[in-house]
Parts: C-alpha cells; sequence; structure tokens
C-alpha cells in the first residue's frame, strides 16, 4: 500500500474513531437532536403540502383511502355507529377510524391534529427501533437509525398522509421487539408468557389497523413454538407464551368479531379480503385492461364494488357486504383456476414492482417537474436502502459477533416476508414503507455501525 493510501485509511479510521466514541459518549443528545429535526421536516411537510380540511397530499395526491377513513370517523361521531353515514359495515378494519373519531370528537374537524399525532407515532417508533439498534448493534447503530428515520423521504411523507400506516408501523414496531425478547434463551417461561401476552394486544391492535398484522401473528406463534422445541426446555418454555400470544390477541379482536357476527352473520374481521384477492386478478400493475369497465366486472361477478359501499347517500347496498364478500371468494378461485399460470405470473410482477418501487401514478407524474423529480429520487434513495441492507444483512450475518444478532436479521427478514402476501391480492406502494422500510433502515444502519466499528478498531 502506497503512503498516500495508509494515509487516507488513518484518517478514515480517526473519523470512524471520533464519531463511535461521539455516539458513546453523546447519545441521547444525539438522539434527541436526530428526531427533532425529523419533527422539524414533518412539520414542514405538513404546512406546505396539506389543508386542514382535506385528506390528500397536495403535492402527490395518489393515496386516496383518507376520504373514505373519514367517512367512517364521522360516521362514528355522528350516528355512533362504525360504518358510512350511519349503515354498518366492516369494509374496512376500525382501529384508525376510532382514532380519527377520537380527535375528531376531542379536537374539532380539522385534519392537522390527526397529523400531529401521527408525528408523535413517529416519534415514538424511532425510539423504539433506535433503542432496539443500540441494544443489537451499539450505540452508533442507534444514532444512524435515528437519523435515517427521521430524514427518509417516504417515512416523513407518510405522517402527512390520513392512513393506516403510521399507525401501523408504531404497532409493528413494539411487536418487533417483544418477538426478539421472546427469543432470548434466558427468558423465564412466566416472563415470556406476559411478553407474549402484551404482543397479543398490539398484534390484535394491529390486525385492527391493517389485516396484514395477522401473518406477524402467526409468524410470531411459530417463532414461540419452534424456538421452544429448538431449545428443548419443556412444554412450558413454548406452550404458556403461545396460549399468552393467541389470549392476548383474541381479547382485542373478540368484540370487533361478535358486532360483525350480530350485524351481518359472521364472526369476520374484515368483509374486504377476499374482494381484495378477486380485484387483484383483474386490477394489475398496468392497471385495468383498457376497454374493460371495472363497474361491468364487478357486477357481471355479483361483487359490490367499493364505491358503491363507501357511498355515505347510499343507505341499503344492492347485496350485503358477507354475501358480496363470498361471491369475491368465488369469482376469485373460478379465474385462478382458469389461468393459474398468468395469475401467478401477475403475482411475480407485483413482488417486482413491491420490491422495486415501480408503483407511481403516471397521470400524478406529469403534473410538474417537482412530483416527477421527488419521484426519482425517493426511488434512488431507496435503492441505496435496498443494497445497504442487503450488504448489512450479509456483513452482520458474517460477523464473528455473538449469535443474537444473527438472530436479529433473520428475525428483521423474517417480518419483510410477512409483508409479501400483499403481491396477491394488488400492489401498494404504502404496504412496503410501511411493513418492509424499517427493517432494511435497520439492517443498513446496523451495517454501517459494523463498518465503522471495525474501522475504529483497526485504528
Amino acid at each position: 500500500m502506497t503512503v498516500e493510501g495508509q494515509g487516507h485509511d488513518r484518517d478514515g479510521g480517526a473519523w470512524a474513531q471520533r464519531f463511535v466514541d461521539l455516539t458513546e459518549r453523546r447519545y441521547i443528545p444525539l438522539l434527541i437532536v436526530s428526531l427533532a429535526l425529523g419533527v422539524a421536516f414533518r412539520l414542514l411537510l405538513v404546512w406546505a403540502t396539506t389543508s386542514p380540511s382535506d385528506p390528500l397530499n397536495h403535492l402527490y395526491p395518489g393515496y386516496t383511502d383518507g376520504a373514505e377513513y373519514l367517512d367512517n370517523a364521522q360516521s362514528l361521531v355522528e350516528t355512533g355507529v362504525y360504518g358510512y353515514g350511519g349503515r354498518p359495515s366492516a369494509f374496512r378494519p376500525p382501529a384508525y377510524p376510532f382514532f380519527m373519531a377520537l380527535s375528531l370528537r376531542l379536537l374539532g374537524e380539522s385534519l392537522t391534529p390527526i397529523r400531529i399525532m401521527q408525528i408523535g407515532m413517529f416519534v415514538a417508533m424511532a425510539v423504539i427501533y433506535c433503542a432496539v439498534a443500540a441494544r443489537y448493534f451499539g450505540r452508533a447503530a442507534g444514532i444512524l437509525a435515528a437519523a435515517f428515520l427521521s430524514i427518509y423521504p417516504l417515512f416523513a411523507f407518510m405522517t402527512t398522509e390520513i392512513a393506516t400506516e403510521c399507525l401501523y408501523m408504531l404497532l409493528e414496531s413494539a411487536v418487533f421487539v417483544l418477538s426478539l425478547a421472546l427469543l432470548r434463551p434466558e427468558v423465564h417461561p412466566g416472563k415470556g408468557t406476559w411478553l407474549a401476552f402484551f404482543a397479543g394486544l398490539i398484534c390484535g391492535a394491529g390486525i385492527l389497523t391493517r389485516p396484514n398484522m395477522f401473518i406477524v401473528f402467526l409468524f410470531l406463534m411459530a417463532l414461540i413454538v419452534v424456538g421452544g422445541l429448538w431449545r428443548r426446555r419443556g412444554w412450558r418454555a413454548w406452550l404458556l407464551p403461545a396460549l399468552g400470544l393467541a389470549i392476548g390477541t383474541y381479547v382485542v379482536l373478540i368484540p370487533w368479531m361478535s358486532r360483525n357476527d350480530r350485524r351481518f352473520g359472521a364472526p369476520v374481521i374484515t368483509t374486504n379480503v377476499y374482494y381484495n384477492l378477486f380485484r387483484g386478478t383483474f386490477d394489475l400493475v398496468e392497471g385495468i385492461p383498457q376497454g374493460t369497465s371495472i363497474f361491468a366486472i364487478f357486477r357481471n361477478h355479483r361483487v359490490v364494488y367499493e364505491a358503491e359501499i363507501e357511498n355515505v347517500c347510499v343507505k341499503r347496498l344492492s347485496l350485503g357486504e358477507l354475501e358480496s364478500e363470498r361471491n369475491a371468494r368465488g369469482a376469485a378461485l373460478a379465474i385462478i383456476r382458469a389461468d393459474p399460470r398468468g395469475w401467478l405470473w401477475q403475482r411475480i410482477r407485483n413482488t417486482a414492482y413491491l420490491w422495486l418501487n415501480l408503483q407511481w401514478d403516471s397521470d400524478i407524474l406529469h403534473r410538474g417537474p417537482i412530483v416527477l423529480f421527488a419521484a426519482i429520487s425517493v426511488t434512488l434513495i431507496y435503492y441505496f436502502l435496498l443494497v445497504g441492507a442487503l450488504l448489512g444483512s450479509l456483513s452482520l450475518w458474517r460477523s464473528p459477533q455473538e449469535s443474537r444478532q444473527r438472530v436479529f436479521v433473520a428475525v428483521a427478514w423474517s417480518y419483510m416476508a410477512a409483508a409479501t402476501p400483499t403481491v396477491l391480492t394488488f400492489v401498494g406502494k404504502r404496504y412496503r414503507v410501511s411493513m418492509i422500510d424499517p427493517y432494511l433502515a435497520l439492517l443498513a444502519c446496523a451495517g454501517l455501525a459494523g463498518w465503522l466499528r471495525r474501522r475504529r478498531q483497526d485504528h
């Protein structure tokens, strides 16, 4: 190596040493500054791109579910009935609209307080993830995670949206930390049971926010059972926590399912599961085939389209939600059986669109150069994040450190895998942002912190 190269290495090692030492000495101040910058960034976005009465983001109004959640919340406030204009519904899960209704009741009709509370959810989520990153990989990883979570554009954008993602991300962060705690071999079965019970309560709330959390519940249950059997610590080590998880989850779900059993005749969590599976058979990544009317497709299969279900002026649907859901199940399975290869090919395309951040509304992108520049920029940032997470995972897995870092990597990728069933329906960028990107960020930051720590040691 040349003298110049050795000098560069010394300079890099000195910089790494100063950074790691600074995070060790000033962890709390650095964490507060990082999160404060994230809060300021989000407050600026709320001020610049939203209005108190409009659920849409004015810069990129591509996520339109906010109006429907607002209808659910207003129905709760005005009539005491969860649904649309006083008509009962189970089409959308209730947790987020209940949160909105609480804000509307206590703080008025403005949507700004909801967005401010979502910024609070970001802070809570970031604190949880930073704490677990610091515990497993050192304080440098915690500070890097805080900085990235604060400035990552898609996370910041989500706090401006009237959508379930902020609440879901907070709940999943808590379940993730409890999952890691349950996998520690020294956890006593009694303590593990209580940890699993609290994880179950949060899973239940998550399922009522987005039903995708049910996959996380099943995954966590499998982790508990397989982990207990693998360690051969007796049946109490896995059966009691498994029961705790199940009881905690269904303590939250049963009241809602009982309500739906009384209202609709079946203890369902939501009536849009098979609806989305059916819609995904023809609502493809490039859109609905030209010359095809989505209204005609739904009508021909006797499935009620969401425009009717979510119309507050409709007091009685042409077909009940439960019967429509059953028809959607039959129609979806018939279409899949008719062309299984074609359906599988579209799921592969959905997966590519999900992981490569390709789903953009072309009509919105052509509204102006700012929107197009923002879309290209966040996509490139996401690609750097994805590559960083892959390299970080490989580095952490090959590291000679204790095995708990490998457990972290495995659990993080398992949580990301739990989001993959969304490709069975139709792709939504928000699904990836809320259920995949946080773990990519943690792994990338942990890998970078490990590299800095090695440079420091070499220096």
